[in-house]
């Protein structure tokens, strides 16, 4: 008797072994990783690998299947053992389109008495549901609570506006039962705060605050106040948290601080960041935007000299990104003529902040200054700081000549952002008054960068605008780019008209970036902050890892900027160009897995599926909404501290790679 529990025992640590930790793609599987990367998903070669005894072929098959979208794979998924692989099939069954007999069998698979890996089966079920799916999951889930994951499915639909009144109570009784683990705590907060929070448990988020060293749940603690703009804590936390927490958390605690009931203590803790110069740069810029949220007490802000604090910081600092925010905040809290006023500020002005200032000012005045100053910008970046500027202002400048020149002209670009933005930005009027034109620059423009894959984004935009102007035009338009060699634009087009054909993915250095998903462990990334020691996850992403580590034995990480920044959220690089726009020339595939973007992890960025380039994040945050959607290709060993550091504009020195 005593054997055969140890048997079952054992038995079920391998299962759980399997199904969670084995490996998926190896070096032995290269042809599963070619026909993955190809978009062409041969069904002879699926089937070698779903019909082996090795656990790991059958898991890297259900990988690989997933980023088909083709629903005529589901049958087969479906025969497979779901006890052994049930985390892999229901990802793959939600990942892989919408399919009545998916969600068939995966309701079944819920529903059965000791139903197993409910967690990610709720999680399919939120990729997969309608607004009456989710009805009928929370009320499955009231008369079954036993069943974990729960919040899975609640978050899944909101990635996709679809909520239900009844989410939050279910996700406050499931945090506060005693058997909810820390991960699963992590997710509910989360969670509930992509809903609005409840402050139903603000109770427990005061406990949080006080007594956790979790910074990932400090963090998610303060998202929930946030969102919730009440702030009702005692004067004492938020002093513990300025002196104790790290700075990622304190981020997070100066964007709650607007909604604090003592508007004394806010300024006062806003002063005390001013007027470090020291103080990261990251927490530094979130308080200064955080100074913009409501109307300050005139005398309160006086006494606590916000407005002299502001004056210094841009009398003296050197990054543009927070002069150009120090501006917005001291137009939006003092008198604007105290500016002018200023001889030092006025002598360091540059194009950028005279074009904000000018808009900030609501002064009646001809577009022509504001174009002689947008024309005299030189940085790229700052140009499209001061373009988005510019086409805010489409209503108030449609009538004037040199505004609807301008629009067009830059229409014309040879730059993907520029000819983006502005389509994203003309409105109907403009339309109604200029089709024609706009027209004629949209069809000479769409296909004269219908083959460049640093354009998808400005294809996209173009297209969308022909939609505007009528949907016979966008009709025209996607049958003239119908033979685009860009296996991501193809896709986009396909959805518009289904009767132009999926091609094959062409993907340059595909056989040296199998090559070299597997030849090295990580990389070191020197920075101007400090170093960052990444590990890579060439079994869950071996194109993107393969091409990473083909970029960076080509130097191209060397010297490039971190364009973007979001403090307590993502820092962002690899655009040889700075402006977040460009790439290395081609594109790969998207990759995607069951790993959580936590903390330290690193993702690659996107324009939407299949368009990867070489623009990389780290996480500085838990973000679990972006699970299955970007690309989780490696996780930061080592500089987690160098990674919160890290502000807009810092730079990479190098890219080592390590065996």
């Amino acid at each position: 008797m005593g054997n055969s529990y140890l048997t079952y025992f054992l038995f079920f640590c391998f299962i759980l072994f399997e199904n969670i930790g084995i490996a998926q793609y190896s070096p032995d599987k290269t042809d599963l990783i070619e026909t993955t990367a190809k978009r062409d998903f041969n069904k002879r070669i699926l089937e070698k690998y779903f019909s082996s005894s090795d656990t790991s072929d059958v898991i890297a098959a259900l990988l690989s299947v997933s980023h088909s979208e083709d629903t005529t794979f589901v049958k087969r998924i479906t025969e497979l053992h779901f006890i052994r692989y049930g985390k892999w099939i229901s990802f793959a069954l939600g990942q892989i389109g919408n399919s009545y007999l998916a969600k068939e069998f995966l309701a079944k698979k819920l529903f059965e008495k000791n139903s197993s890996n409910p967690e990610y089966i709720f999680n399919a079920l939120g990729k997969l549901g309608n607004q009456n799916d989710l009805s009928t999951i929370l009320e499955y889930y009231n008369d079954n609570p036993e069943l974990i994951g729960i919040e899975e499915a609640i978050l899944q639909f909101r990635n996709r506006n679809i909520t239900n009144e009844l989410s939050k109570s279910i996700l406050v009784n499931q945090y506060l039962s005693e058997k909810t683990s820390l991960e699963r705590k992590k997710k509910i907060l989360f969670t509930l705060a992509r809903l609005g929070s409840d402050s139903t448990i603000n109770n427990e988020l005061v406990k949080i605050l006080y007594s956790n060293t979790d910074n990932e749940m400090l963090q998610l603690a303060l998202m929930n106040f946030r969102v919730q703009k009440n702030f009702s804590v005692n004067y004492d936390l938020i002093d513990q948290l300025f002196n104790e927490a790290d700075d990622e958390v304190k981020i997070e605690l100066v964007k709650c601080l607007p909604y604090f009931n003592n508007e004394t203590s806010s300024l006062k803790y806003f002063t005390s960041i001013l007027s470090n110069e020291s103080i990261n740069e990251n927490l530094l810029i979130e308080t200064v935007k955080a100074l913009q949220v409501q109307k300050w007490n005139s005398a309160l802000l006086n006494g606590n000299k916000i407005s002299t604090h502001l004056k210094k910081l841009i009398h003296n600092h050197k990054k543009n990104f927070i002069l150009n925010e120090t501006i917005k905040t001291y137009a939006h809290l003092f008198d604007f003529d105290d500016l002018k006023s200023d001889s030092l500020f006025l002598k360091n002005l540059s194009d950028i902040n005279v074009i904000q200032l000018l808009v900030i000012a609501k002064k009646d005045l001809p577009f022509s200054i504001l174009l002689k100053h947008y024309n005299n910008i030189t940085v790229a970046k700052q140009m499209l700081v001061a373009l988005e500027i510019l086409i805010s202002l489409i209503k108030d400048f449609s009538s004037d000549t040199n505004y609807v020149q301008f629009i067009l002209n830059e229409l014309k670009s040879d730059n993907p952002a520029i000819i983006s933005i502005v389509a994203d930005g003309i409105d109907s009027i403009f339309i109604a008054n200029h089709s024609e034109e706009l027209k004629e620059i949209i069809l000479y423009q769409a296909n004269r960068f219908k083959d460049n894959s640093d354009f998808i984004e400005a294809e996209i935009s173009l297209i969308n605008l022909s939609d505007k102007i009528s949907h016979d035009f966008q009709k025209e338009l996607v049958k003239k780019l119908s033979d685009t060699k860009l296996y991501s634009l193809t896709k986009f087009l396909n959805r518009l008209d289904n009767s132009i054909g999926l091609t094959e993915k062409n993907i340059n250095h595909l056989s040296n970036f199998i090559k070299e998903a597997f030849n090295f462990s990580g990389a070191v990334i020197k920075t101007n902050k400090g170093i960052i020691t990444i590990k890579f996850k060439p079994e869950l992403a071996p194109i993107t890892v393969g091409n990473f580590v083909h970029l960076a034995k080509k130097n191209f990480y060397d010297g490039i900027i971190f364009h973007r920044v979001v403090p307590g959220f993502v820092i962002q690089a690899g655009d040889p160009t700075g402006t977040g726009w460009g790439g290395p020339g081609y594109e790969i595939i998207s990759e995607f897995s069951p790993e959580e973007f936590k903390t330290g992890a690193v993702g690659i960025a996107s324009a939407g599926k299949d368009t990867e380039g070489s623009q990389f994040f780290i996480m500085q945050g838990y973000y679990p909404h972006l699970n299955s959607r970007y690309t989780l290709f490696a996780d930061v060993v080592s500089g987690i501290d160098v990674v919160m550091k890290i502000s807009e504009d810092d730079q990479i020195i190098s890219v080592e790679l390590l065996k």
